[in-house]
């Protein structure tokens, strides 16, 4: 039989160059993203500290396994294609190809750019989380200032066209080879055999293990294995993942994991120092954007207050960001590690809040912030907890919304000093919550007194605290009135600061008024969702609802403080720290050296991803 006659027959010219093709475009994004790894080291190299010179080598050869996964999604889509050019026109399947490549690198290099530029303020690769924040795009361009906008797109611009050139004029040169044929079906044959070998990188063995980030870990350090993943693939992992699968977390018996929780906080319901000197006083909540212990030196008004009033000096934050410390301070939930429960209002209407302990006993709320309460859907979170009223940027002339977040914090405590006297004239208790903006980045704030911006930005607020409270003091509800300082998170200052470093929770707690009975520091060890059972039971309220918080006037409770970063949690107690990486569920800190308290930490965890699981 003729070739010319042969259905199966295979033309050699067509075969290689689409083989041709087909290698170089897989090993293409192969180098592609193992080029990522050396740049994000250099970038991230305050982070990464003293690595070893091999390094450098070691990090794109461990991190090749989830680049070689990446590189076959993206190299399969191809192959699809190149098996469509056997049946239709070889040129519109060529072009096709080209625009999705086009597509695959920008989307990448909007990835990979936009996760170096995140890293050092979020400690973690970008995930699922940054689509939330895309949904309020006023407050991610508020992020940075325009100058980086600016470098991070001509980055972006300028990688594009160094890959797109080097993938026209030396990847798609056997395309441009590709003639019509008529034996197709053998051809096509061998094309889908060759697309469906990239199961093997995509899924990353035959057992039943497959790809996930723990893959390319190596190192003892954390932050070199971090630099050894492949920012694509993790996105697309978070994606993908079950984010309320208490699996994942599962440490021991639910029953173990119960009775340990309970025998560190059990709950007397009654305070064992009396602080207030009324049990129904107006309550004012400030909630400090980034007010982390870091910055203790640009906060003279807290330092003042907590001489003044009760200083909890011995504090952590519970997470890292504003949606999780809201509900850490207003709902006592310590949070979780995979997601933002705050953006899944069907948990949050089942989780407590104080201010519904409150507003069950005569409280009058009230809400004061000068952002879009929109953002991480806080409204909902809000309107559960009982806060029909509610003061945000629109409630502001435009004229007041000077800067990128909305409402600058002078303006903000200023019309909330005022607004909370008119409150306190009437009979009704008030419980009045304000959260800060301005000590969010980029830290423009119209206040020059202090080099590093972060400090500065956080010396400006205090400042703003500082008129805030003089002024509230003027009124003769004054000695019914306590005004609890806090902060939502902290900050990762000095810069070289860890996302898992303790330093960076280390957080400010301070109650002060004229319902003060005296001016004491309690040392307890504790978290910002204690603030909640201390105060509740300082006015005779239950706590029980608020099974993860503790009192920290209880001495019958042990004295520890827990924290969550981005898969991982850590556990802090007198003993020492231990640091769990939830990947590989392995201390990466340890200087407790204790089974127990390793088991402590786990079992915190695990209750929290099992409620959030039942709910």
């Amino acid at each position: 039989m003729s070739e010319k006659n042969s259905t199966f027959a295979l033309p050699k010219r067509n075969m290689q160059e689409r083989l041709r093709f087909f290698i170089r475009y897989y090993v293409f994004w192969v180098l592609f993203f193992m080029a990522q790894k050396p740049l994000f080291m250099l970038c991230q190299h305050r982070l990464t500290g003293d690595i070893q010179w091999s390094d450098w080598f070691l990090v794109p050869w461990h991190g090749l396994p989830l680049d070689l996964s990446v590189a076959a999604y993206l190299t399969a889509v191809a192959g699809v294609l190149l098996c469509l050019s056997v049946w239709m026109n070889v040129r519109i399947v060529a072009t096709v190809i080209h625009i999705v490549t086009a597509v695959f690198i920008l989307l990448s290099l909007l990835v990979i750019i936009g996760d170096i530029a995140s890293f050092p303020s979020w400690g973690y690769h970008i995930d699922k989380d940054v689509f939330d924040y895309l949904a309020s795009p006023q407050e991610v361009w508020a992020c940075a200032p325009w100058w980086i906008w600016t470098i991070g797109f001509v980055v972006v611009a300028v990688l594009f066209v160094l890959w797109w050139l080097l993938y026209r004029h030396v990847v798609a040169m056997p395309l441009q080879s590709v003639e019509k044929t008529s034996t197709k079906i053998g051809l096509t044959a061998v094309l889908v055999g060759l697309t469906a070998l990239l199961f093997l990188p995509m899924r990353g063995s035959v057992t039943v293990s497959t790809m996930n980030t723990g893959r390319v870990y190596y190192s003892d350090n954390r932050m070199i294995n971090l630099a050894a993943v492949n920012p694509v693939f993790n996105l697309v992992e978070s994606l993908s993942e079950n984010t309320f699968d208490s699996s994942r977390y599962r440490y021991m018996p639910s029953a173990e994991a119960a009775a340990l929780l309970h025998a560190i906080r059990p709950d007397t319901g009654k305070p064992m120092a009396q602080l207030l000197t009324t049990d129904r006083p107006h309550i004012v909540l400030i909630i400090l954007e980034s007010f982390g212990k870091c910055a203790w030196d640009a906060m003279p008004n807290m330092q003042k207050y907590a001489q003044e009033g009760v200083y909890f000096s011995n504090v952590y934050a519970n997470s890292f960001r504003t949606d999780r410390g809201v509900m850490a301070v207003l709902g006592a939930f310590p949070g979780c590690a995979t997601t933002s429960v705050m953006m899944v209002p069907s948990k949050t209407q089942q989780l407590p809040q104080i201010g519904q302990v409150l507003k069950a006993n005569g409280y009058d709320l009230k809400f004061y912030y000068g952002g879009d309460e929109d953002f991480t859907n806080m409204r909902s979170y809000l309107i559960t907890g009982g806060f029909d009223n509610r003061v945000c940027d629109h409630d502001f002339s435009i004229s007041d919304r000077l800067s990128k977040w909305g409402v600058p914090d002078h303006i903000l405590f200023d019309f909330a000093s005022h607004d909370i006297l008119k409150r306190h004239q009437g009979a009704q208790p008030c419980f009045d919550v304000v959260l800060s903006l301005s000590s969010h980045e980029p830290f423009e704030v119209n206040y020059h007194h202090l080099d590093h911006p972060y400090l500065n930005a956080v010396a400006y607020t205090d400042s703003c605290v500082g008129a805030f409270v003089e002024t509230l003091k003027q009124q003769e509800q004054w000695q019914n009135t306590v005004v609890v300082l806090t902060a939502d998170h902290g900050y990762p200052y000095p810069d070289n600061l860890l996302n898992y470093d303790t330093l960076r929770y280390e957080m400010p707690l301070v109650m002060v008024g004229g319902a003060i009975r005296e001016a004491k520091t309690i040392t307890t060890l504790g978290s910002q969702i204690d603030w909640v059972p201390t105060m509740l039971h300082q006015m005779r309220l239950d706590a029980e609802d608020f099974c993860f918080a503790k009192d920290l006037t209880d001495t019958t409770c042990m004295q520890y403080a827990y924290f969550h970063f981005v898969d991982g949690f850590a556990f802090k107690t007198r003993r020492g720290t231990t640091i769990i990486d939830a990947v590989i569920n392995t201390p990466v800190v340890d200087t407790a050296s204790d089974s127990l308290q390793t088991k402590q930490a786990c079992a915190i965890t695990q209750q929290v991803m099992e409620l959030l699981y039942r709910l």
